[in-house]
């Protein structure tokens, strides 16, 4: 058998009031909103500022963009009217690092270009096989920003910033990694916010 214990009276009113006590505050809590803000402490942060209201947008850009041959790295090769960019790989060229800049720049306001990946092509090998001291990896691509007198090497200098296919940022000679990486058939979209009234400026 179960064992069991005598309870006084005043013991039950005791316990019976607590109960009463704590589902009052229970009640309170729910009507004065603490609860709601309890469970919102789980939720992401929330966006600093959303839509531009009424769906503004910024004047259309009066200049066609593309890459001129003078701001591209000799083995680049601009191709489709220069929205689409490709590098020479034969005769050890595969080893060397390809850079292009596009003919349009911003000072302020906010704007979004994307990249897309068409295709990750073999570089083709010597008989002997990959050479001592090759870099890795065989594909690479950065997709960025940079001031109009930097280099075309994204990452190189403090004055651009870029996105690699192995998921890393590289901002003022800094490597992190806090990305996904980037295949073929992916697009990466880079939005650039100079909008001195935002309250996202400057990224």
């Amino acid at each position: 058998c179960r064992p069991f214990r005598l309870v006084s009276t005043s013991a039950l009113r005791a316990m019976a009031a607590e109960q009463a006590m704590v589902e009052q505050e229970a009640k309170r809590r729910k009507i004065d909103g603490e609860e709601v803000k309890e469970e919102a402490k789980d939720e992401p942060p929330k966006e600093l500022e959303g839509d531009e209201p009424g769906g503004k947008k910024a004047a259309a850009l009066k200049e066609k963009v593309g890459f001129q041959l003078c701001d591209c790295t000799l083995n680049v090769v601009p191709a489709h009217g220069g929205r689409v960019l490709a590098t020479l790989t034969d005769g050890g060229l595969q080893y060397l690092m390809a850079g292009a800049r596009a003919n349009v720049g911003m000072k302020s306001g906010r704007y979004l270009f994307e990249a897309t990946i068409l295709e990750s092509m073999a570089s083709t090998e010597p008989a002997s096989g990959m050479p001592r001291g090759a870099p890795m990896p065989r594909q690479a691509i950065k997709v960025g920003v940079a001031t109009q007198g930097a280099t075309l090497f994204l990452g190189e200098t403090d004055e651009s910033i870029c996105f690699d296919a192995e998921g890393f940022t590289t901002c003022d000679k800094k490597k992190d990694s806090n990305g996904k990486r980037i295949a073929r058939g992916q697009t990466v979209g880079v939005l650039i916010n100079l909008d001195a009234k935002s309250q996202n400026k400057n990224t």
